[in-house]
């Protein structure tokens, strides 16, 4: 960890600022078809961006494997490596950072090239990426959940403005807002196949999984046995073969692609780490307690209260989404429940950052919930008005309600 580091200069923040601002406006109003609206997200994201980089950093909230991402960036760079010639030089590049979760690194070293050298290139790569993260979600929850076109868009700005997707996307550079994405990427896939685009599906499910399976390789495999689970507990899915044959191809393509000695050395690994999973999920899912936290994420404290506040409608939001009996929404539960137990079996990963890969579903849920309560309590206020509002149909009603209060 580095700390006592000077702000960088503004003059060096001008150009990914304004990348951030111009780009993010056109996503944002490419999903939103509102200007105003898609201003104001982009302009607070890149104005925060800005605030944080150019006045407040000093390495304090930064951590040990976020500069070692920069570190093999800027080496690679040296070398001419980057996303787009990733393949040719795939030997290379594992061999230098010595993982097979490696897309991440080269991920830093195109950052670099793009928005200039510095620990803000990356963070804001991962900017934009929310911006493209919230635009999926809001199409997997229109196309998968039903939601309506003014709901919808009152997402894509929840989820881009989400105190913790916010906190975690403009302050570290870190890989767990790339797998956030890819995550909805995934999500968005499993939609286009529940409404009838199984090309479209296939090819973002295709590019999503290798960019996962790249950079965390464990998460394409719980995927596709979430996507499994979830095919059994939907009606359409239980009654289609091709979603089946869909689901079992994609497993064989990440199976194939990571390999079997990689997997084994991996469930190897894990299984030797297995801790109480009970106490381990109420701690994957609350920590940290704001204003008890570490310095290193002290950066989180305002979130944490926000997502607090929410989690009696952030469970709410998994009921409700579970009970549309849809097959997207069944995904996103079980696999939201399946990262959880999973994180929360081990004590190494039951930290906040590994929560962060799926923030965009605990998101959806929090939104779904204040929808459900909201909508809840409309309707019966609205049967209330109604009913007190019916004209007695004989005398005797007559008698007993005395009076037609809204008649």
């Amino acid at each position: 960890m580095a700390t006592f580091i000077q702000p960088f200069p503004i003059g060096q923040l001008i150009w990914p600022a304004i990348a951030i601002m111009v780009i993010g406006f056109l996503i944002s109003l490419a999903y939103t078809r509102r200007a105003g609206l898609s201003l104001g997200v982009a302009a607070l994201k890149s104005g925060l961006f800005l605030i944080y980089f150019g006045f407040l950093f000093d390495g304090t909230f930064t951590f040990r494997d976020d500069w070692k991402y920069l570190r093999f960036g800027e080496e690679l760079v040296q070398n001419g490596v980057g996303i787009f010639n990733l393949m040719h030089n795939y030997d290379y590049v594992r061999s230098t950072v010595k993982s097979a979760n490696l897309f991440y690194y080269v991920y830093d070293a195109s950052a670099l090239v793009i928005f200039g050298h510095g620990y803000f290139a990356p963070v804001a790569a991962n900017i934009l990426l929310t911006f493209i993260a919230a635009g999926m979600l809001m199409k997997a929850a229109r196309r998968g959940l039903g939601m309506g076109r003014r709901a919808s868009i009152g997402l894509f700005v929840f989820l881009a403005l989400s105190p913790s997707l916010l906190a975690w996307s403009t302050v570290a550079n870190l890989k767990d807002i790339l797998v956030a994405t890819g995550t909805a990427g995934v999500v968005y896939a499993v939609a286009l196949v529940e409404t009838g685009k199984p090309k479209r599906a296939v090819m973002v499910a295709i590019l999503c999984g290798l960019i996962l399976a790249l950079t965390r390789f464990y998460v394409p495999l719980m995927m596709g046995a979430a996507f499994g689970i979830g095919l059994l507990a939907s009606r359409r899915g239980r009654r289609s073969p091709w979603l089946w044959l869909a689901g079992i191809v994609a497993l064989a393509i990440v199976v194939h692609e990571l390999g079997h000695g990689s997997i084994g050395g991996a469930l190897h690994q894990l299984r030797s780490r297995l801790s109480d999973p009970v106490t381990g999920v109420l701690r994957f899912m609350l920590t940290p307690i704001p204003f008890h936290t570490q310095p290193q994420y002290a950066f989180l404290n305002l979130p944490q209260v926000f997502f607090w506040a929410m989690l009696p409608l952030q469970l709410y939001g998994i009921v409700s989404v579970w009970r549309s009996k849809k097959m997207t929404g069944r995904f996103m539960v079980i696999y939201f429940v399946m990262m959880t137990l999973l994180y929360g079996a081990f004590p190494t990963l039951q930290g906040p950052r590994h929560r962060v890969q799926i923030e965009g579903l605990i998101v959806i849920f929090q939104y779904v919930g204040i929808l459900a309560l909201v909508r809840g309590r409309f309707r019966k206020k609205r049967r209330y008005y109604l009913t007190e509002a019916q004209p007695p149909s004989g005398p005797h009603e007559r008698l007993h309600h005395g009076t037609y209060p809204l008649a």
